[in-house]
């Protein structure tokens, strides 16, 4: 074999070369890999937005339907009224539900353990006729009231919550099923308080430090949801945005500021 002349150069990197290399990669991977969280968080805030909006002409298709009223927020399992029905009643004949990837779920959803369809939203549960009645609130119970609100009776639709992004439940503290209340107020909001019985999950919002809403005049905001009082109060600005009739919700609101709002 013939030698190599003196005059050929091996060229490469050299050890202190590829080190530089490797920081720089180091550095940028820290830079941009949360550039990339977060813009994948904005995508699934976005897309949960737009489930609300089609929502949004669900409730406005049902209430063309039905003389203006809109379906309940809650009721016994086959009350066709219920919103969240899983047979023909309902929202299903307008959007049927089809698992995690249906808009009946924030695109955070991907995966459900539990015996009842998945469905990450809930409804206000004072929009019921009659509207704001508490949950096992003594005579007046909300249970009770099978027949949804008169949309003629929102008097502020635009500063009124028609649905939310609930919190998971467990319905056993020692099996993780995945459940949403079908109906609330803001006590059952994620991200309301950092623990709460029966809860998993429940101290954080969906989307960082925001909320989707669906308001009942059709827009979609993302913010922060109210906050946990020592009193159990949410602040005063978040629970005049879940009830029906302001005036009277002052009045109330007035009269027992001392006292704990019932919870639903």
């Amino acid at each position: 074999m013939p030698r190599l002349k003196d005059d050929v150069k091996w060229s490469g990197f050299s050890i202190v070369e590829l080190l530089l290399v490797c920081a720089v990669l180091a550095i940028l991977a820290q830079v941009l890999f949360p550039l990339f969280s977060q813009a994948k968080k904005i995508a699934f805030r976005t897309q949960c937005a737009s489930n609300l909006r089609q929502f949004a002409g669900a409730f406005m298709a049902y209430s063309q339907d039905w003389s203006g009223y809109w379906p309940c927020p809650g009721g016994k399992y086959g009350n066709i009224s219920y919103w969240a029905q899983t047979g023909n009643g309902g929202l299903q004949r307008y959007l049927p539900q089809r698992g995690v990837k249906s808009v009946w779920c924030c695109p955070m959803v991907d995966d459900w353990n539990g015996s009842f369809s998945p469905r990450s939203y809930s409804m206000n549960s004072y929009l019921r006729t009659p509207a704001d009645v508490e949950y096992n609130d003594g005579v007046n119970d909300c249970t009770k009231i099978v027949k949804g609100v008169d949309t003629c009776k929102i008097m502020r639709p635009t500063r009124t919550v028609l649905l939310y992004e609930g919190r998971y439940l467990a319905n056993d503290a020692n099996i993780n099923l995945d459940y949403i209340y079908r109906c609330a107020n803001w006590y059952y909001v994620s991200g309301y308080a950092e623990k709460t019985p029966w809860s998993t999950k429940s101290d954080r919002p969906w989307h960082g430090r925001y909320n989707n809403y669906l308001y009942c005049d059709g827009h979609v905001i993302a913010r922060r949801p109210g906050l946990w009082t020592i009193r159990k109060y949410s602040t005063y600005s978040e629970m005049y945005e879940w009830y029906v009739d302001k005036g009277a919700y002052e009045s109330y609101f007035t009269k027992n500021i001392e006292k704990q709002v019932p919870r639903d």
